[in-house]
């Protein structure tokens, strides 16, 4: 590994520090102490400056999550409006809420920005709370149809869209769940990571001492495809994501940390509220 390689990764896990090490700025309707249901699941949202993705999430959530799961927003806007008007939901309808100290890898990249929301979102939440499942979705993913999480990890200890990258393999931070019992001795760690040459997005750093120790051929995995919210070729302003047989549902960019042409959250806003009447 380069010189620069080295002094970046060094970089990258102090302002890591720098940010896991504070306790929330604030916080509503979180227990943090451990889940007395054995067969409960926490599901943690990473919120980022875009609050009418929030209430869509909870209203499918609650519709077709078929556990017994208590859903947190682990919020990680970097405006101040934003996070005020998510914080002012929460509290309102009851919904478990962290605000995030002041990300310092928003200077670095989305990707290491999200890992480190998701990072803070287990040292702060999960290994205190110790929830029989956890898992972690995009705020801009939606149950369209009925999961269960523990049918999804009756079998395996965690599941999730399959990243695979030369010899190494990860599941994609836009949609991951683990059995808490087994990752509880492990480091997790969703940084991105670069294994001998191959880059690993977020949710990579779980390469080392969770995936690496799975035999991927023992695995399942959700199915994935893409399909066109309008005409145009361009994936996050024409498209939609769909995952397990089409039980998942991804409008892309929700964060808008990529510019489009307008007009899509309005297209998304209709499908949502469409698919919400027929659920």
């Amino acid at each position: 590994m380069s010189i620069k390689r080295c002094i970046f990764r060094l970089g990258v896990r102090v302002l890591e520090a720098m940010t896991l090490i504070p306790p929330p700025r604030r916080a509503c309707h979180l227990s943090v102490a451990p889940v007395t249901e054995q067969d409960s699941a926490d599901i943690i949202t990473v919120a980022f400056n875009n609050a009418q993705l929030v209430p869509f999430q909870e209203q499918f959530l609650k519709k077709n999550i078929t556990d017994r799961y208590t859903h947190i927003i682990v919020d990680n806007s970097t405006k101040p409006e934003v996070r005020e008007e998510i914080y002012q939901y929460c509290l309102t309808n009851g919904i478990p809420y962290i605000s995030m100290p002041h990300n310092w890898l928003n200077r670095v990249g989305g990707s290491y920005s999200h890992a480190c929301a998701l990072n803070y979102a287990y040292k702060h939440v999960i290994r205190r709370r110790k929830p029989y499942a956890f898992g972690y979705i995009d705020h801009d993913l939606f149950p369209v149809a009925p999961v269960s999480i523990h049918a999804y990890l009756c079998d395996q200890p965690v599941y999730g869209p399959l990243r695979l990258r030369e010899e190494c393999w990860y599941l994609s931070a836009i949609m991951s769940f683990f059995r808490y019992e087994y990752v509880q001795d492990k480091k997790v760690d969703f940084m991105p990571v670069t294994p001998y040459t191959t880059y690993l997005d977020s949710g990579g750093g779980n390469w080392y001492d969770i995936y690496s120790r799975l035999k991927i051929e023992d695995m399942h995995f959700p199915d994935e495809c893409i399909e066109p919210l309008r005409a145009g070729g361009d994936r996050h302003g024409d498209s939609l994501e769909w995952f397990d047989n089409k039980h998942w549902l991804h409008t892309i960019n929700g964060s808008c940390w990529k510019q489009i042409s307008e007009g899509k959250d309005n297209l998304v806003k209709q499908l949502l509220d469409e698919y919400l009447k027929s659920c």
